[in-house]
């Protein structure tokens, strides 16, 4: 039984045995290693991930071609038991002393290679790009499995552990498989096939009207009715209480976040959603008194958690029937087969081969139960132990423990933060005197890992919690008040998409009185213009600049008070991130943003010119603001300067100068504040789902959570479907 191999090849054994070895090693980092991309925000973190993801592959990959490269050689030579295969050009098994030929023990460590590439669970793809290349994936498992198939039948003679190695070629063909399924699943494609509902052809049109022509017809007096009046006010009665009995039910936050992600989950591939889904939405983020935003949060965390599984993992199969099945199958025969071997007379084989077998064995059984534990402690398990109580009642109450004992971490709870005046002033390294370090790395053409090193902050968004008090975060609760008062005066399509498409006027709009009276009407309509008649990375770049020469406190000054300090902190906080989004991830403001890197280049061209006449100084940010706003602005740059340079810099010293102006800082900054939160929101909305979906393996952006918020709260243009079908009937009357 069996076939000859090619001539063999040079032996390779040892590079097999490391290489092996290293691929097991990385399936352990990579299965621990995975989620932490979904909770930070840190290069290391992410360079750590992708360094083991297309390692892990490479290596196996590595090692299947060494055995195949290789598979000439099993046999010839070794003991009796370890190195029993064929000679070149057939013959009988032979042994002997020699260290020549390849230990046979080869042909079983061939199926693990289809293991490793099938990945852990806890990662199938590193980008939404991978998932698109899961055909890539399904012809690379077909070739792969041929390459280990051919591998097995070179060493089917006297080969003692064949039963063991079908057993492992079942649990890496189910292994690959998963991932491949989990890939597709990951995709556009397989998304939208999975979550589409049936289609809907609605009432049958063409057998009404053909009932009423042929009525019309034979001479009766006929007309079509629609449904309304009692019968439809007590439809929407019963929708009514259906939709508050489902909100009002006491469920966790993971049953909640599931509940809501079976109908959002549709707008990550552009999808839409009915006025129905909205109302439900509504009924517990709008009208329930009680529900703080932080909860409110955590349910929209939960939610991209459970998007985030969906996409970059093996969630799609390892939460099903199926998924428990296969799991099970693959346990049984990596339990099998490490009996096999452990029953096998091992007398003639190397201590190396044995121990690297056994690595592997047990290797496997410890990653499938590591995958368990993950899964068992998982938010999908949690949902299903909450709606099955009495099954696996201690899991319950075990899961409900740990719960308590430690909150999970779902994303990064981080903004980064960028500020146009420091990165120019070049603080904290001044341009001006870098170290040698740097010189390098800029003379390398690394000038913007530097600067993102240097010059953006992560800054936790809980940084002004009170831990004892229980004090709800400030900037969460900031743009969930403001949203939930816009949301629950709208009800018309038209009323919605016009609030969705302000950036900062409906605040103007709101205070024009108050405004008004301190700065009259040609500085308000300055103020107004920023924002109505600039493009948009233009009043970001121009607010960004004025709030940050507005944040300036003399000591001449009275202190803030504490609503106002609450005020100062969300305005730069919303104002150094929004920068940092047009800069840095420019992809999530592509539909808005305009030639914003361009007008931000020629601003910080201007900026640093400026302080360089201060260079003896070394200026500090304090003294820059100071500088900035002494300039003399009675003329509009545009009219000095022409329009060729891009620049903001001097507009925006406008700017701040009339918002200093506002009587009192609570008004300012009110003002101020409320911009920034219309500005994040048009922003949010503006946004494609899949560039959302992008982020959630990046550590999560506060921009994705105010756009999913935004969603639940009924503010979007995602929402098409009015009231349903009609209720069309025929009445014949009487003659």
């Amino acid at each position: 039984m069996g076939f000859n191999p090619p001539v063999p090849q040079q032996d390779s054994n040892w590079e097999i045995r490391v290489v092996l070895q290293a691929s097991l090693i990385l399936q352990i980092l990579l299965i621990f290693v995975g989620p932490v991309r979904k909770r930070s925000s840190s290069m290391v973190a992410r360079f750590a991930v992708w360094s083991c993801y297309l390692l892990a592959d490479w290596v196996a990959d590595l090692a299947l071609g060494l055995l195949l490269n290789n598979m000439g050689n099993f046999g010839i030579g070794g003991s009796s038991t370890s190195s029993i295969g064929l000679k070149r050009g057939g013959g009988n098994p032979t042994t002997g002393n020699s260290n020549s030929g390849s230990p046979i023990i080869f042909a079983f460590w061939t199926p693990f290679l289809l293991l490793h590439l099938g990945g852990p669970d806890t990662i199938t793809a590193y980008s939404l790009e991978d998932n698109e290349l899961w055909l890539r994936h399904l012809i690379g498992l077909l070739f792969e499995l041929f390459s280990a198939t051919v591998i097995f039948f070179s060493s089917l003679r006297s080969n003692p552990l064949i039963p063991a190695t079908v057993l492992m070629f079942i649990v890496g063909i189910i292994k690959y498989s998963e991932r491949t399924y989990s890939l597709y699943s990951g995709s556009v494609d397989g998304f939208r096939s999975i979550i589409m509902d049936p289609p809907v052809p609605g009432p049958n049109y063409a057998k009404l009207m053909t009932e009423f022509d042929a009525k019309e017809k034979a001479g009766l007096v006929v007309e079509i009715a629609i449904a309304d009046g009692e019968a439809s006010k007590a439809q929407k009665e019963a929708e009514r209480r259906e939709i508050m009995c489902k909100v009002s039910t006491d469920k966790s936050v993971e049953a909640r976040a599931y509940d809501f992600f079976l109908v959002f989950r549709r707008l990550f591939v552009n999808l839409i959603l009915s006025f129905k889904e909205r109302r439900m939405s509504q009924a517990f983020f709008l009208e329930l008194d009680d529900l703080k935003p932080s909860k409110a949060f955590e349910v929209i965390e939960v939610e991209l958690n459970y998007i985030y599984d969906m996409v970059y993992t093996k969630a799609p199969i390892a939460h099903t029937r199926a998924g428990w099945v296969l799991r099970s199958i693959c346990s049984s025969c990596l339990i099998s087969a490490l009996v096999i071997f452990f029953l096998l007379d091992k007398s003639g084989m190397k201590h190396v081969d044995i121990g690297i077998t056994y690595a592997l064995l047990l290797g496997g059984l410890a990653l499938d139960a590591a995958a368990l534990l993950m899964l068992l402690f998982s938010d999908r398990a949690a949902v299903f132990l909450e709606v099955h109580p009495s099954r696996f009642r201690w899991l319950g109450r075990l899961t409900r423990a740990v719960k308590r004992w430690h909150r999970k971490r779902r994303w990064s709870g981080m903004t980064s933060q960028m500020n146009l005046i420091s990165y120019c002033l070049g603080k904290p390294d001044n341009y001006q005197g870098r170290r040698w370090w740097l010189k390098i790395a800029y003379k390398l053409g690394m000038e913007q890992k530097v600067d993102d090193l240097l010059f953006i902050r992560r800054v936790p968004l809980n940084k002004n919690k009170n831990k004892e008090e229980e004090e709800e975060p400030h900037l969460l609760k900031f743009i969930f008040d403001g949203l939930k008062d816009t949301a629950k005066n709208l009800t018309e399509k038209e009323e919605i998409m016009e609030v969705c498409n302000c950036r900062g006027n409906r605040v103007i709009d709101r205070y024009e009185s108050d405004i008004k009276a301190v700065l009259g009407e040609e500085k308000l309509d300055m103020i107004r213009d920023t924002l109505v008649k600039s493009n948009f990375d233009e009043s970001l770049l121009l607010w960004h600049v004025a709030t940050d020469l507005c944040l300036l406190w003399e000591y001449t000054e009275a202190p803030p008070s504490e609503d106002t300090a609450r005020l100062r902190s969300v305005s730069e906080t919303l104002s150094e991130y929004m920068l940092y989004l047009l800069i840095k991830q420019p992809e999530m403001l592509s539909a808005t943003a305009g030639i914003g890197l361009l007008r931000y280049r020629d601003t910080c061209a201007e900026a640093r010119r400026f302080f360089a006449s201060a260079a003896v100084w070394n200026p500090d940010h304090a003294d820059a603001r100071r500088m900035l706003l002494g300039v003399n602005t009675s003329q509009k740059p545009v009219v000095v300067k022409g329009d060729q340079s891009k620049s903001v810099l001097f507009d925006a010293c406008i700017l701040a100068k009339a918002l200093r102006e506002l009587d009192g800082e609570g008004l300012r900054w009110e003002v101020v504040a409320g911009v920034w939160r219309e500005m994040l929101a048009f922003a949010a909305g503006k946004c494609l789902g899949s560039t959302h979906v992008r982020q959630l393996s990046r550590g999560g952006e506060l921009i994705t959570h105010v756009w999913f918020l935004m969603a639940h709260m009924g503010l979007g243009d995602m929402y098409q479907i009015q009231e349903g079908d009609s209720k069309a009937k025929l009445i014949v009357h009487e003659q």
